[in-house]
């Protein structure tokens, strides 16, 4: 829903996010947005996600803060600064932090990606 100009998206009309994975226009109410975006405790998207348009939640979705970077999920709900650490380094800088749990690049393994079982040392 975009072009991408020096690294980043330029969202056509109607379109928004890092992304452009939002549009813009929404077919539910406010309140049936909000009961969408909702975690288990009951606060709206974990309470951790920025005023965004009109809130942290648009058309039954949260949307994390591009500020903080390290806040994801669904209900913005992880930290992904949570994730092991080897050298000081989350996931060893050889994979991405997922919701609190490292996901290893191709020969990478361990709790933090530390653990090299590929054939060719990079």
């Amino acid at each position: 829903h975009g072009t991408c100009s020096c690294g980043r998206c330029v969202c056509e009309k109607g379109w928004f996010g890092t992304l452009c994975q939002h549009p813009r226009k929404c077919n539910l109410t406010e309140e049936q947005s909000n009961s969408l975006c909702e975690s288990a405790d009951g606060m709206l998207c974990s309470g951790k996600a920025p005023f965004v348009i009109s809130g942290s939640c648009h058309c039954g979705k949260c949307l994390c803060s591009a500020e903080e970077w390290y806040i994801s999920g669904e209900f913005c709900d992880c930290d992904d600064r949570d994730c092991d650490k080897h050298d000081g380094l989350i996931c060893t800088g050889n994979g991405i932090c997922s919701c609190g749990n490292c996901e290893c690049w191709d020969g990478w393994n361990g709790n933090a990606c530390e653990i090299w079982l590929g054939t060719e040392y990079p």
